[in-house]
């Protein structure tokens, strides 16, 4: 079997980043970056990749990844928002009247999702799991108070470090128990 070339830089990947969405494929052919992200994860950040793809945008931004994140009824903040009255469809709207993120060197993620997928193992590390979960990139990416999820909360007038409260919550924690970088 030949070694499957890696995606090209700059531009968004035209393969899953995840083998969960193709038939035969399975997680272990998820590139190194994504090793320590649990499936629900990597399945997140495949949504939100296919939500750039559809909007045409050369990069995948927060507002992309706040979308795959609550589109999965299995994830906490999916019922968050919720409970919040904004759908997962209000996301994707919102992100789609934004301006255009452009290519990046290095890309297919901007440096903001860069910022939120080192925080999100920070975040697993520091709240003792092996895995970055949902949760955990949900952490990191309310942390960041730049880019088009920071502009989508502010537009539906959500706080972030409300929402973090109520996810730490839903893991059972104590809402103190939030990362240093918040």
């Amino acid at each position: 079997m030949a070694a499957e070339t890696p995606p090209r830089q700059g531009a968004i990947l035209s393969q899953p980043i995840a083998g969960g969405a193709g038939p035969g494929r399975s997680l272990g052919s998820s590139p190194p970056m994504f090793e320590d992200f649990a499936e629900k994860t990597v399945v997140a950040v495949q949504k939100a990749e296919e939500l750039a793809k559809q909007l045409g945008d050369e990069s995948v931004a927060t507002g992309h990844i706040i979308y795959g994140l609550t589109v999965d009824r299995s994830v906490c903040l999916h019922h968050i928002f919720q409970d919040l009255n904004v759908d997962p469809e209000m996301f994707s709207g919102y992100v789609k009247s934004l301006p255009r993120e452009p290519v990046v060197p290095n890309g297919p993620w901007n440096r903001h999702v860069r910022t939120v997928f080192a925080r999100a193992k920070d975040a697993a590390l520091q709240l003792g799991s092996q895995k970055v979960l949902p949760e955990h990139l949900a952490l990191a990416l309310l942390s960041v108070k730049a880019g088009s999820c920071y502009e989508t909360l502010k537009e539906f007038s959500i706080d972030p470090e409300y929402v973090q409260g109520l996810i730490l919550q839903a893991m059972g924690l104590d809402p103190e128990m939030a990362p240093e970088w918040f």
